[in-house]
Protein backbone atom coordinates (compact mmCIF):
# COMPACT_ATOMS: atom_id res chain seq x y z
CA UNK A 1 0.00 0.00 0.00
CA UNK A 2 1.40 3.63 -1.24
CA UNK A 3 1.45 6.03 1.02
CA UNK A 4 -0.61 8.30 -0.86
CA UNK A 5 -3.31 5.75 -0.50
CA UNK A 6 -3.16 6.11 3.43
CA UNK A 7 -6.86 7.84 4.63
CA UNK A 8 -7.72 9.17 8.01
CA UNK A 9 -11.42 10.65 8.67
CA UNK A 10 -12.29 11.65 11.97
CA UNK A 11 -15.96 11.07 12.08
CA UNK A 12 -17.04 12.36 15.54
CA UNK A 13 -15.06 14.34 17.68
CA UNK A 14 -16.04 16.34 21.27
CA UNK A 15 -18.74 18.94 21.32
CA UNK A 16 -19.57 21.50 23.16
CA UNK A 17 -21.85 19.79 25.38
CA UNK A 18 -19.27 16.88 25.80
CA UNK A 19 -17.15 19.77 26.95
CA UNK A 20 -19.75 20.85 29.26
CA UNK A 21 -19.95 17.50 30.66
CA UNK A 22 -16.33 16.93 31.14
CA UNK A 23 -16.22 20.72 32.85
CA UNK A 24 -19.10 19.63 35.00
CA UNK A 25 -17.34 16.10 36.25
CA UNK A 26 -13.91 17.99 37.20
CA UNK A 27 -16.04 20.56 39.14
CA UNK A 28 -17.83 17.52 40.71
CA UNK A 29 -14.46 16.38 41.25
CA UNK A 30 -13.97 19.40 43.66
CA UNK A 31 -17.07 19.06 45.52
CA UNK A 32 -17.97 21.96 43.56
CA UNK A 33 -21.19 22.54 40.64
CA UNK A 34 -20.35 24.05 37.33
CA UNK A 35 -22.42 27.21 36.62
CA UNK A 36 -22.92 26.08 32.86
CA UNK A 37 -20.69 28.87 32.00
CA UNK A 38 -18.56 28.56 28.32
CA UNK A 39 -15.70 26.22 28.44
CA UNK A 40 -12.78 28.57 27.41
CA UNK A 41 -10.32 27.82 25.50
CA UNK A 42 -7.70 28.22 28.20
CA UNK A 43 -9.79 25.78 30.41
CA UNK A 44 -9.43 23.05 27.89
CA UNK A 45 -5.89 23.40 27.71
CA UNK A 46 -4.89 23.15 31.44
CA UNK A 47 -6.78 20.33 31.58
CA UNK A 48 -5.52 18.39 28.67
CA UNK A 49 -2.40 19.43 29.94
CA UNK A 50 -3.04 18.14 33.49
CA UNK A 51 -4.61 15.22 32.02
CA UNK A 52 -6.99 15.04 34.37
CA UNK A 53 -9.63 11.94 34.69
CA UNK A 54 -12.66 13.95 32.93
CA UNK A 55 -11.04 13.99 29.63
CA UNK A 56 -11.67 10.47 29.40
CA UNK A 57 -15.21 11.45 28.57
CA UNK A 58 -13.56 13.69 25.24
CA UNK A 59 -14.18 10.31 22.69
CA UNK A 60 -13.15 10.66 18.98
CA UNK A 61 -14.00 8.24 16.38
CA UNK A 62 -11.41 7.80 13.61
CA UNK A 63 -11.72 5.78 10.22
CA UNK A 64 -8.26 4.79 8.55
CA UNK A 65 -7.73 2.77 5.60
CA UNK A 66 -4.21 1.94 6.52
CA UNK A 67 -1.85 -1.10 6.17
CA UNK A 68 -2.34 -4.30 8.23
CA UNK A 69 0.98 -4.07 9.77
CA UNK A 70 0.20 -0.36 11.50
CA UNK A 71 -3.29 -1.91 11.93
CA UNK A 72 -1.61 -4.10 14.22
CA UNK A 73 1.05 -1.68 15.63
CA UNK A 74 -2.25 0.55 16.61
CA UNK A 75 -4.29 -2.62 18.20
CA UNK A 76 -1.55 -2.72 20.68
CA UNK A 77 -3.17 0.27 22.50
CA UNK A 78 -6.17 -1.04 24.51
CA UNK A 79 -6.77 1.18 27.38
CA UNK A 80 -9.02 3.90 26.92
CA UNK A 81 -9.78 2.95 23.11
CA UNK A 82 -11.69 0.24 20.78
CA UNK A 83 -10.05 -0.85 17.78
CA UNK A 84 -12.81 -2.15 14.54
CA UNK A 85 -10.85 -3.92 12.43
CA UNK A 86 -12.12 -4.70 8.73
CA UNK A 87 -11.68 -8.91 8.65
CA UNK A 88 -9.34 -10.29 6.63
CA UNK A 89 -10.87 -13.85 6.41
CA UNK A 90 -11.58 -15.14 3.03
CA UNK A 91 -14.90 -15.75 3.58
CA UNK A 92 -15.67 -12.06 4.40
CA UNK A 93 -13.58 -10.44 1.62
CA UNK A 94 -12.52 -11.98 -1.45
CA UNK A 95 -9.71 -9.17 -2.48
CA UNK A 96 -6.84 -11.58 -1.66
CA UNK A 97 -5.77 -14.76 0.48
CA UNK A 98 -5.58 -14.12 4.18
CA UNK A 99 -2.93 -16.79 3.89
CA UNK A 100 -0.83 -15.05 1.63
CA UNK A 101 -1.68 -11.70 1.82
CA UNK A 102 1.36 -9.29 2.24
CA UNK A 103 1.61 -7.14 5.43
CA UNK A 104 0.91 -3.86 3.90
CA UNK A 105 -2.15 -4.58 2.59
CA UNK A 106 -5.01 -2.08 2.98
CA UNK A 107 -7.52 -2.63 5.91
CA UNK A 108 -10.26 -0.18 7.27
CA UNK A 109 -9.82 0.66 10.87
CA UNK A 110 -11.91 2.62 13.38
CA UNK A 111 -10.79 3.46 16.20
CA UNK A 112 -13.07 4.77 18.98
CA UNK A 113 -10.46 6.58 21.57
CA UNK A 114 -11.02 9.30 24.36
CA UNK A 115 -8.75 12.03 24.52
CA UNK A 116 -6.11 10.51 27.57
CA UNK A 117 -5.38 7.58 25.32
CA UNK A 118 -5.31 9.72 21.90
CA UNK A 119 -2.45 11.68 23.54
CA UNK A 120 -0.83 8.48 25.35
CA UNK A 121 -0.75 7.21 21.62
CA UNK A 122 0.44 10.23 19.99
CA UNK A 123 3.58 10.09 22.30
CA UNK A 124 4.15 6.96 21.26
CA UNK A 125 3.64 6.40 17.96
CA UNK A 126 4.94 9.92 16.89
CA UNK A 127 8.35 9.12 18.70
CA UNK A 128 11.48 8.65 16.11
CA UNK A 129 11.47 5.12 17.28
CA UNK A 130 8.32 4.02 16.06
CA UNK A 131 7.77 2.40 12.38
CA UNK A 132 8.20 5.29 9.50
CA UNK A 133 4.60 4.72 8.09
CA UNK A 134 2.99 3.58 11.65
CA UNK A 135 4.57 7.65 12.32
CA UNK A 136 3.13 8.98 8.82
CA UNK A 137 -0.32 7.59 9.92
CA UNK A 138 -0.21 8.83 13.50
CA UNK A 139 1.14 12.40 12.26
CA UNK A 140 -2.15 12.10 9.57
CA UNK A 141 -4.47 11.23 13.24
CA UNK A 142 -3.04 14.66 14.52
CA UNK A 143 -3.48 17.00 12.00
CA UNK A 144 -6.89 16.05 11.48
CA UNK A 145 -8.18 15.86 15.00
CA UNK A 146 -6.14 19.36 15.28
CA UNK A 147 -7.88 20.64 12.57
CA UNK A 148 -11.15 19.96 13.95
CA UNK A 149 -10.83 20.30 17.35
CA UNK A 150 -7.95 22.66 17.60
CA UNK A 151 -7.59 22.82 21.13
CA UNK A 152 -5.56 19.81 20.98
CA UNK A 153 -3.01 21.40 19.74
CA UNK A 154 0.46 20.82 21.25
CA UNK A 155 -0.96 17.88 23.13
CA UNK A 156 0.16 15.70 20.55
CA UNK A 157 2.81 15.26 20.58
CA UNK A 158 6.23 12.60 20.54
CA UNK A 159 7.05 11.77 24.35
CA UNK A 160 10.59 13.28 24.27
CA UNK A 161 8.33 16.45 23.70
CA UNK A 162 5.97 15.69 26.48
CA UNK A 163 8.50 15.31 28.81
CA UNK A 164 11.23 17.18 28.08
CA UNK A 165 13.79 14.42 27.58
CA UNK A 166 14.32 11.59 25.76
CA UNK A 167 12.96 8.44 27.51
CA UNK A 168 13.83 5.58 24.96
CA UNK A 169 17.19 3.52 25.42
CA UNK A 170 18.42 4.83 21.99
CA UNK A 171 17.10 8.57 21.18
CA UNK A 172 16.59 8.85 17.75
CA UNK A 173 18.35 12.50 18.04
CA UNK A 174 14.82 14.55 17.56
CA UNK A 175 14.86 15.75 20.91
CA UNK A 176 18.59 17.05 21.00
CA UNK A 177 18.34 18.47 17.45
CA UNK A 178 15.57 20.79 18.50
CA UNK A 179 17.40 21.90 21.87
CA UNK A 180 20.32 22.67 19.70
CA UNK A 181 18.43 24.57 17.01
CA UNK A 182 16.66 26.97 19.71
CA UNK A 183 19.95 27.51 22.00
CA UNK A 184 20.97 28.65 17.55
CA UNK A 185 17.99 30.73 17.22
CA UNK A 186 18.49 32.03 21.01
CA UNK A 187 21.88 32.62 20.76
CA UNK A 188 22.24 33.88 16.99
CA UNK A 189 19.38 36.25 16.78
CA UNK A 190 18.49 37.30 13.51
CA UNK A 191 20.09 40.97 12.45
Amino acid sequence: METSEIKVNVLRSPTTEDWNRCKDLAMRTSGKKFAGKCVTPEWQDKILTAAHSPIRTLVFTIEMTIPYFVSVHLVRHKIGVEHYVQSQRNDRQSNYDREVAPQNAPVLHTMEINAESLMFMARRRLCGQADPTTRYVMSLVCKAIEESNPEFKGHLVPMCVYQGRCPEFRSCGYYERSLQYANQEVLSPAT
